[in-house]
């Protein structure tokens, strides 16, 4: 099993944020490995979709938990693996806290960690950094 976790504090509003987080099919503006992506419904837990990344075939996903302003739970299933995203924000003295964490488990689960692992620890960080400029411009 993998975990991979990073968090940034920001000024930024949660609302701004949560925003962001909501519009699913414009993930691809702040991720440059999404090519698309889509959910079959409200963005509430229960709630099925997909994602398409550069280079893969069509992911199944479905939303697991979404408790607003604080906590989005993401499942995307692959081949006898499924790579779980946490995106969470808080307050903590004036400023928003986020942190976004990957799991990958199952039984390829480090097939798939050895294969990932390296890109994903490398691509949280800026992929973070790009949705707070999303966010931010929200609230010019």
């Amino acid at each position: 099993m993998l975990i991979v976790t990073h968090t940034v504090e920001t000024k930024t509003a949660p609302i701004q944020i949560w925003r962001v987080w909501q519009d699913v099919e414009n993930w691809k503006k702040w991720d440059e490995e999404i090519e698309s992506s889509r959910i079959d419904g409200p963005f509430q837990a229960g709630t099925a979709g997909s994602t398409k990344f550069v280079g893969t075939p069509l992911i199944k996903t479905l939303l697991t938990k979404v408790e607003p302003l604080k906590l989005v739970v993401q499942e995307a299933y692959l081949s006898f693996a499924k790579v779980i995203s946490y995106q969470s924000m808080r307050q903590v003295a004036g400023t928003t806290q986020i942190t976004f964490q990957v799991e990958i488990r199952g039984p390829l689960s480090f097939f798939y960690s050895c294969m990932l692992g390296r890109f994903i620890k490398k691509k949280i960080p800026k992929e973070m950094e790009e949705m707070l400029k999303r966010a931010i411009a929200i609230g010019e």
